[in-house]
């Protein structure tokens, strides 16, 4: 009778090797007890001895499958005193944490398994650790992606080595199918347990594994590898993408927002990238292709005034030229009337700030009439305290052109979304509004020429505009 295959030592990668560090590097194996990890210690074993670098072994009793969970356990504790090898056993209460947490139970398992590894490699100075992953789980992820929607980077499937904690996760076995890992098994004659859970088919990657992978292997010869190929292939393109994308972000940045004009002529799939990584790195929440839509028509212009909804309790909008994000609020702005003077007010209830400095001398003429700052000749008007701040009230207009227009209208116009029109700063006087920010200034109130000014900014998000003038 003819033994079964035995090609996997040769499609085997050393985690060292994936990770471009040394081959004394120490591993950290995650030991499950089943086919895919038994093989992976069998391999890894031998490659320990061989270069000489430490192999620590972590299984994790995730509290689900009750006695066959302590079997599995058991099992492991047996590999590790058979290969006279240091094991680290986590015993955890997944669905108690699901619950506590309100996740579920795949993701909790998840979590709890990645937090222990980080913290075993952080303590232990381990800077590799090894998963069992194979071509089959790269192809069963791939297809789970494509049905839920996905990208390029989606598709590009699972790394044979990606930084984790600070070190790097390793998948040696990523070249190899599930069966060439059981081929392997039965040559060594290595025993391992199964999980009893795989077999149930209300389990997404159970049904791909069990109806869509046959399938796949009746009408393509291995198609194991055409898929790795595949996302060995978008995983470059998407490497290239991003480097490109980090380019175009630092030149758009400014502060924590993002300049909505030079994002407005970048290629689109650069500035899907760059607002992704944006995104990400502001809420914590990778935004889904809804929410990259919607930024985009923010980016467009095409709806005025408009806020596109993102992940958890944020939003972003379009604002003075830069594309920022909020946290979802409620404000109670209280009203108020603030008498001009120099220095800093911020608005406990707001993110805006007035800011007043005296100039002694100023050389260019000034009518900033739609943005942040203005500058005006310290005259009467202004030395004898007529002028103050307050909200907008119902009904205010601004003489502009020798008209009276709403300030409803005229924020409408300038793009200033409606959750600022209630706290955004007026200056006024006796006979009304005097400036309105980022809307226009009265008819009749003058720049300032030569002589002592005073100029008068506001600013969103602690983000100062860039006024042109000279000081």
């Amino acid at each position: 009778m003819p033994q079964p295959k035995n090609k996997l030592p040769a499609l085997f990668r050393a985690p060292y090797a994936l990770a471009g560090l040394p081959a004394s590097s120490a591993v950290l194996l995650a030991l499950s007890g089943g086919a895919d990890s038994r093989a992976l210690l069998e391999l890894l074993d031998e490659c320990a001895r061989r270069e000489g670098f430490s192999l620590i072994l972590a299984h994790v009793n995730h509290g689900i499958r009750g006695e066959e969970a302590l079997r599995d356990r058991d099992f492991c504790l047996s590999l590790a005193e058979r290969y006279h090898r240091e094991i680290c056993i986590l015993d955890a209460d997944v669905p108690a944490l699901a619950k506590q947490n309100g996740t579920g139970l795949e993701e909790e398992a998840r979590r709890v398994r990645y937090a222990f590894f980080a913290d075993l490699m952080r303590k232990r100075s381990i800077p590799l650790l090894a998963t069992a992953h194979h071509a089959d789980d790269n192809m069963e992820t791939v297809l789970f992606r494509l049905g839920r929607g996905t990208g390029s980077a989606g598709l590009g499937g699972i790394a044979s080595c990606r930084s984790f904690e600070n070190g790097f996760l390793t998948r040696p076995l990523l070249e190899v199918s599930r069966r060439d890992v059981l081929d392997f098994c039965a040559a060594r004659g290595l025993e391992y347990v199964t999980d009893s859970t795989n077999a149930d088919r209300s389990i997404s990657r159970n049904r791909i594994r069990a109806q869509i992978t046959p399938v796949m292997e009746s009408m393509f010869d291995d198609p194991q590898a055409k898929v790795l190929q595949m996302t060995r292939a978008l995983r470059e393109d998407e490497a290239y993408l991003s480097a490109m994308a980090e380019e175009l972000r630092s030149r758009a940045q400014k502060g924590s927002s993002l300049k909505q004009a030079l994002l407005a002529t970048a290629p689109i799939p650069l500035v899907k990238r760059v607002l992704a990584q944006w995104v990400r790195s502001v809420t914590g929440h990778l935004p889904e292709a809804v929410h990259l839509g919607a930024l985009l028509d923010l980016i467009s212009g095409r709806t005025p005034n408009a806020e596109a909804a993102l992940a958890g309790e944020y939003f972003a909008a379009a604002e003075c030229g830069l594309l920022r994000i909020f946290r979802k609020k409620k404000v109670d702005f209280k009203p108020y009337q603030l008498p001009l003077h120099c220095g800093e007010h911020v608005f406990s209830d707001s993110d805006i700030r007035i800011c007043v400095k005296k100039r002694k001398k100023l050389t260019k003429v000034h009518n900033l009439s739609t943005q942040s700052c203005i500058i005006l000749k310290m005259d009467s008007v202004i030395m004898n305290d007529s002028l103050y701040w307050r909200p907008r009230r119902e009904g205010d207009t601004l003489l502009l052109g020798g008209k009276h227009r709403r300030l409803k209208t005229l924020y409408a116009t300038n793009g200033i979304p409606s959750r600022r029109r209630s706290v955004m700063p007026l200056l006024c006087d006796k006979e009304g509004v005097v400036w309105a920010p980022f809307a226009g200034v009265r008819d009749g109130i003058l720049a300032a020429g030569d002589g002592e000014a005073l100029v008068l900014t506001v600013e969103l998000l602690a983000e100062v505009a860039d006024p042109e003038f000279l000081s």
